[in-house]
């Protein structure tokens, strides 16, 4: 199998993302934490704003409905990339060692397009990355298969020669269903692991 191209997620990929941290700062116990992400700001409603390039209005109708959490709810987007605690190193090596051998690596993620923006200004290294298809700015998400066919067209891949890394097995499935070498990563600390077979 030659594999040339290779795509990744960012969020539990290449990037620490840990939503409850931010919250640690308005809540005194992770029940309180865990009610607020199962009840308020939900997943689903998170995931909702992947969709979107402006977050700014995001927070507006879960405000109305929760007062109480007024606070926290306008933190979510507003403190967004305090979510963050960084990159999983070895994870980005793997990643750019790939490009020194003169293979391509892509970005493809599940992010606000708002957000992302503010991300990558802080963040240099993702401009080490070909190309990148952030699901905020082009309106559709993993795992829509809309995505992974855009993957392919703009990042020019064959998809047999192809191998796409995210931590979603949602979204590891769509990208396989046409054609595209997947792995799908349980845990961040066994990417090199995982890549033996792609390398």
């Amino acid at each position: 199998m030659v594999i040339n191209k290779y795509i990744f997620d960012l969020g539990k990929v290449i990037v620490n993302f840990k939503v409850e941290n931010l919250f640690k700062n308005f809540f005194k116990t992770d029940e309180e934490i865990k009610f607020f992400l199962d009840n308020i700001c939900t997943w689903e409603w998170h995931i909702q704003q992947d969709i979107k390039y402006d977050t700014s209005k995001a927070s507006d109708p879960l405000i109305k409905k929760y007062p109480k959490y007024k606070i926290p709810i306008k933190a979510f987007y507003e403190r967004f990339l305090e979510m963050i605690e960084g990159v999983y190193e070895e994870n980005l090596k793997i990643a750019l060692d790939l490009k020194r051998q003169g293979k391509k690596i892509y970005i493809l993620s599940n992010f606000p397009g708002d957000q992302f923006d503010k991300y990558m200004e802080q963040n240099s290294f993702l401009e080490e990355f070909d190309d990148i298809i952030i699901s905020g700015k082009v309106g559709f998400k993993k795992p829509d298969k809309k995505i992974y066919e855009l993957a392919i067209k703009k990042f020019d891949c064959i998809p047999s020669q192809t191998l796409f890394i995210d931590d979603r097995p949602e979204n590891t499935d769509s990208a396989k269903a046409l054609g595209i070498n997947v792995i799908t990563l349980d845990n961040p600390g066994k990417l090199k692991e995982y890549m033996k077979n792609f390398i």
